[in-house]
């Protein structure tokens, strides 16, 4: 394993730990999802420079199914971290099928597009999770998912009345 794949590796485990650890259900869903496609990634993986050589089919599944759960769960939940992650891997999707229409697809591209774009995710979880935390901290109450929320905010209204009592 290369230094760049051990820096990854160290920072998505620590970044799925904090999730499952400290957030709330979406962020412990997509740890968890994480996880599991990191596993099956490293199980499935070749080499760096052989792997971006050829399309690598169980690892386009893998990211396929994990884009799926990201995708679920930026709908269902009250998360916006969650859309931009869904976008980043419908986008890590696109690069394995780039792939499989042309073959000729530079390595370096493929990679970029693949293998890259999984570090502002790993991020963005820590900063979904991070949030939810605040606004714990700050509201007392994050609903995690659509279906949980009130019907009067799903209307228009505030999920914490205001302080002064007026209506918005």
């Amino acid at each position: 394993m290369q230094l760049h794949q051990q820096i990854f590796a160290a920072l998505t485990i620590v970044a799925c730990l904090y999730a499952v650890a400290r957030g709330g259900a979406p962020e412990r869903v997509t740890a968890i999802g994480f996880l599991c496609a990191f596993a099956l990634t490293n199980l499935f993986a070749r080499s760096v420079w052989v792997a971006y050589s050829t399309i690598e089919w169980e690892v386009a599944a893998v990211d396929t199914s994990l884009a799926l759960v990201v995708l679920l769960v930026a709908l269902a939940s009250c998360r916006f971290w969650a859309m931009g992650m869904a976008g980043m891997m419908i986008i890590n999707v696109f690069g394995h099928l780039a792939r499989m229409l042309d073959p000729g697809i530079v390595a370096k591209a493929y990679y970029a597009l693949v293998a890259l774009i999984s570090y502002p995710m790993v991020l963005l979880l820590v900063i979904g999770t991070w949030r939810h935390r605040l606004r714990l901290r700050r509201f007392g109450i994050d609903y995690s998912w659509v279906w949980q929320l009130p019907p009067a905010y799903r209307m228009g209204w505030l999920a914490v009345p205001r302080q002064d009592g007026e209506k918005p």
